[in-house]
C-alpha cells in the first residue's frame, strides 16, 4: 500500500472515530458478495464469490430517515472463461491483419500474406480487486406502510483500490500472474438495498454498481505480451478491456 492510500485510510478512520460520541448506534458487518466486471469486450467475465467486512454508524435524522456511514473492506473481481483473438504483425511493419492467408494481395500493396490474421487464446482464471469502501448511506424506514423492521438503503460509496491482481491459465496449462497497477485508485459507486432488523441484529441485501471505468489488462496482454518483451505492442493488437464493478451482497450486522 503506497503512502497516498495509507494516508487516506488513516484520514477515513480518524473522521469516523471522531464522531463516535455523536452517533445513535454503531456496529459491525460481515458477509459475502457476488461480483463481476462489466463493460466493453467483457463478454467472457462471470460472477465470482467474494467477501466484505467492516463497521457502520447510525445517526437518526428524523422519525423515518437515518444516516448510515460505513467503513468496509471488500474483495471484488470476476471469473474469466473464454477465448480472445489477437492480431499479429508478422512482418513487423506496424500494420496488422493486412492479408489473410489466402494467397491474395487483399490490401493491394504488392505483397501477399504478410500477416497471419488471428491467433485464438483459450483462457480461464480470475481477476481480484481489493477495496476500502466508504458508503455514505441513507436508511428509510417503512414502518408506516410495510413493516417497522424493513428499511430501504440507498446512497453513494467512495472506494479506494488497495490492491489488484490477475491469475490466468492458458489452455488449462501455463499459469500467468500479475498485478493491476494501471487501475484507478479512486472509484465511485451507487448502492441500493433492503435491510431487515430484529433488535440489535440485521440482515441486508444490497446491489452496487460503480461508475469509474478502468482499463483492465486483457488476457492477450497478460499471456502473449510478456513472452515477446516490452515491445510486444509493436507485434500484437489485443482487445481493449474496459469495465466497471457490479456486485450483489448479503451482509449480516450487529450493533453494540
Amino acid at each position: 500500500m503506497n503512502l497516498i492510500k495509507f494516508s487516506i485510510l488513516v484520514l477515513a478512520l480518524t473522521l469516523l472515530c471522531s464522531n463516535l460520541m455523536a452517533i445513535d448506534e454503531k456496529g459491525v458487518k460481515v458477509g459475502f458478495n457476488y461480483s463481476t466486471l462489466t463493460g466493453k469486450n467483457m463478454i467472457n467475465f462471470e460472477y465470482m464469490p467474494n467477501y466484505s467486512v467492516g463497521l457502520f454508524l447510525n445517526k437518526r435524522v428524523n422519525h423515518w430517515l437515518i444516516l448510515q456511514p460505513e467503513l468496509m473492506f471488500s474483495s471484488r473481481g470476476a471469473n474469466y472463461n473464454g477465448k480472445e483473438r489477437i492480431c499479429l504483425d508478422n512482418d513487423t511493419d506496424g500494420h496488422f491483419d493486412e492479408d489473410s492467408f489466402d494467397l491474395l494481395d487483399n490490401d493491394g500493396d504488392g505483397l501477399i500474406d504478410e500477416d497471419s490474421s488471428e491467433l485464438d487464446l483459450k483462457v480461464n482464471g480470475h481477476y481480484y480487486l481489493y477495496y476500502l469502501e466508504i458508503p455514505i448511506l441513507l436508511k428509510a424506514t417503512t414502518e408506516h406502510f410495510i413493516s417497522k423492521n424493513l428499511n430501504i438503503i440507498f446512497g453513494p460509496s467512495f472506494n479506494i483500490l488497495v490492491d489488484g491482481k490477475y491469475e490466468l491459465r492458458q489452455d488449462g496449462d501455463e499459469s500467468h500472474n500479475g498485478d493491476l497497477s494501471n487501475l484507478n485508485i479512486f472509484d465511485f459507486s451507487a448502492v441500493f438495498g433492503f435491510e431487515y432488523s430484529a433488535g440489535r441484529y440485521r440482515i441486508e441485501l444490497r446491489a452496487s454498481h460503480s461508475f469509474g471505468e478502468n482499463d483492465f489488462k486483457s488476457t492477450g496482454e497478460a499471456i502473449f505480451g510478456p513472452s515477446i518483451g516490452d515491445d510486444y505492442q509493436d507485434y500484437c493488437v489485443f482487445e481493449k478491456v474496459k469495465g466497471t464493478n457490479t456486485s450483489i451482497s448479503l451482509l449480516l450486522g450487529a450493533s453494540f
